[in-house]
This record gives C-alpha cells, structure tokens and sequence, in this order.
C-alpha cells in the first residue's frame, strides 16, 4: 500500500507548498515566504548591531557623576569637622592643664621663698629642713622640665564616636542574602537575564565607630580629690520618697539648653552637653540653665554621662542673680538658691539642710528636676532608684521667674540634657 505524504502549509500564505522549516521558530515557509523571512531576520540583526554600536559610544563617553558622590562628599566634610573639632579641644584641654601645672608649681615656689626668706633671717634651720628643701628643689625642677609626665592621650571609650564608616552596599545583593537559606536552582540564562537590570546601591553607616573619641587625661586627677570643708547647719531632712505616679501629672518637657557658664567647663553638641575641664574650689563650673520660669510645671531631664567622686547640684535660683563666689563649699550666700547636692543634702535659700540618705547618683544615672511655678516648689526625680525629692521655694527669697543651675566639682564630670 503507497504511502501518502501530506505537505505542511506555509506560515505565511497557509497554502500547502511550505518546502522548508525554520530552526529557529520552527515555522514551514514556501520558497518565496522564506526568503521573505531571513529578510526580517537580517533587519532585526541589523537593528540589534546599531544598538549596540551606540551602547559601545555611550560607554566611551564620560559618566555623569553619580549623586551618591555628593553624599559621600558631604560625610567626608562633616567627619572631617569633627575631628577638628575634637582635636581642638582636647589641645584646649592640654593647654589648660599645663597652665594649671605652672600656676600650682609657682604657688609651690613662692611659698617655698617664704619659708627660706624667713628661716635665713632668723637663722632657725638644721640639716633636716636643708635636706627637705633641696628635694623640693629637685621635685619642682622636674616638674618645670617635665610637665607632661603625668599627662597622656587616651582612646575615651565611654563616649560615642560621632562618626561612623560608610559603605555602598547593593540593594539587590542585599535582598537576596536576607532570603531563606534554602538552597536554589539557577537556570543557565539567569545571569543574562539580570545582566540587563540596572543595580540600585545605597549608603550604609556601618555602626562601629570609625574614629575613637580622644581626650587629654592627667593623672593625678585620678588620685587626688578636692579638699573641701563642709559647715554642718541644723538638720532639716528633705522630703525624698519612692514614687512614679507623680510623674505622670507633668506637663511634657521643655526645649531647655545650658547658657551661661562661670568656671572652667566647655559645652558641645548645641549646647545641651556641658563638660567640666578644671575642677579646683575657684574654678568649679557652675552653669545656668537659657530658659525662665514664671507659670506652669515644667521637667527638665538629664543624663549624667560622667561622674568623678565628688557630688553634683541641681536647683534653681533667681534669673538675675548669680551664685556668689564667696562661699566656696556646699553652703552659699545666694538666698534665692534652692536645690540638691546628690539627693542627700538640700540647699535652701543658699543654706545647706543634712538628711540621713547616702549618695546615690552616679555615672549613666538619669534624672529630672521639676519646676512647679503654680505650687511653688521642685522636686527631683531620680529614675533608676524612682526616689524624689521636694522642696518649698519661698516666693519672696527666690522671686520669679526662676532659672535652674548645675553645679560641677570634677574635672571630666559630664551632663546631658534629654530632649
């Protein structure tokens, strides 16, 4: 029996002359249609190379410059001005230090000259107080000739560096390692196929710090303490109690900044950090608070980020008054002055009041102080122990409007105000 072939029609004219089949689309032409064909596929060869030739001259030419060029332009500056920032201050620092290192070793010197002048007039000395004088000599001529022996520069781990390394990081790398850990089969065109997508990247701060913080340290601050002598007054213990309800009654907190400052302190970061430099009974920083206060409740908190064995002052005082120089310890001639050395002893028109409580504030603490005008009275609230701490003001020693006032006596004490 004969075998029938039957022909299959042609793609394009349907008719049953197709001849041939096409490779690539697997289509059957007729003799006319498929030269019809390779010439649609030589025209689209032909567009394909044009694209590509301009893809070639558009490579050649210069790339626009990216934007994330000016954002890293921009970090580069603003880490830069940091660390001038830093670096001055710690110069400061050291320029203080030595200064202070003079002064003391001249006070050293003229109270020794005193003492030869007046033992040489009288003739009253022995070999003991030749020998004392003569090691005195050597001390102070060590220290003239060696002034920074006791001084060095150290990495402070306890402040965050302001500056962190950055990184261009791919959006789309990204995404893909944040994928199931699933093991996934790729087919051999996927390359191609993402090949032709354009890469989104990014800037990411890396949160390690890049820059150590660096501070000028002596150590002798380390060792030796203020001498202070304290006036016991008559005792009137401060009302201090454990409580959190009271705070919820508070008004939100207030845009508060340190302004004026008297002694030896700098402030930093838009004046909401001040920082003690020197710390001796005449140059004790006390710093003033911009704000007035008239009318309302109002909470300022702060966070001590440093603190050295000696106690820190929270109050208020009169905003056109100052605390007098002249009562050198806890005590004070300001009658307007009302506040807390540490939670324990409160000052009451100037006078400090003793309490049985012990100090309790320390470094990383954070406390509020609170300023009820319409009551007129503030409280302190210390956060990690919820201890607070009342005190009546009398309208006619500490008249409005009020402004607070903080107290620092060691170099490097530290205090944050909280927004």
């Amino acid at each position: 029996m004969a075998t029938i072939t039957v022909k299959q029609p042609c793609a394009k004219c349907n008719k049953g002359g197709g001849v041939t089949t096409c490779n690539g689309c697997r289509q059957n032409y007729c003799t006319k249609h498929f030269v019809e064909h390779r010439l649609e596929l030589s025209q689209q060869m032909d567009g394909i190379n044009r694209d590509h030739d301009v893809l070639r001259e558009d490579l050649l030419k210069e790339i626009p410059k990216h934007s994330l060029f000016l954002r890293i332009d921009t970090w580069e500056q603003e880490s830069l001005s940091k660390i001038h920032l830093a670096a001055e201050t710690a110069r400061n620092d050291l320029q203080q230090l030595l200064n202070r290192t003079k002064n003391d070793l001249k006070l050293s010197i003229e109270k020794m000259t005193g003492e030869l002048h007046s033992s040489q007039q009288t003739d009253d000395y022995t070999e003991n107080e030749l020998k004392q004088w003569m090691e005195q000599l050597k001390e102070f001529r060590k220290k003239l000739d060696s002034p920074l022996s006791t001084m060095t520069i150290i990495n402070d781990d306890e402040i965050k560096s302001p500056i962190h390394l950055i990184r261009i990081c791919d959006k789309q790398h990204q995404q893909l390692r944040q994928r199931s850990s699933t093991p996934t089969i790729r087919t051999p065109d996927y390359r191609t196929q993402h090949a032709k997508e354009s890469i989104p990247c990014f800037i990411e701060k890396q949160q390690r710090p890049s820059t150590p913080t660096i501070r000028t340290c002596d150590h002798r601050t380390n060792i030796t303490k203020d001498s202070m002598v304290e006036k016991q007054l008559r005792s009137s213990t401060p009302t201090i109690r454990s409580s959190d309800h009271r705070t919820n009654s508070i008004k939100d907190s207030i845009t508060e900044k340190f302004n004026e400052i008297d002694g030896k302190a700098i402030l930093s970061e838009d004046n909401l950090v001040v920082t003690c430099c020197l710390a001796s009974i005449l140059t004790q920083p006390i710093i003033y608070g911009l704000n007035q206060y008239s009318t309302g409740k109002h909470q300022i908190r702060f966070r001590i980020e440093k603190m050295g064995d000696l106690r820190l002052f929270f109050g208020i005082i009169r905003s056109l008054e100052n605390i007098s120089r002249s009562g050198q310890a806890q005590n004070n001639n300001n009658n307007s002055l009302y506040g807390w050395w540490d939670l324990n002893e409160t000052i009451i028109n100037g006078k400090m009041q003793s309490s049985k409580y012990r100090n309790i504030v320390t470094t990383g603490d954070e406390i509020t102080l609170i300023l009820d005008c319409d009551s007129k009275q503030i409280q302190l609230l210390h956060h990690r122990t919820k201890r607070l701490a009342l005190c009546s003001i009398d309208i006619e020693k500490c008249p409005f409007p009020w402004k607070i006032v903080i107290r620092l006596q060691s170099a490097g004490d530290c205090i944050r105000i909280l927004q």
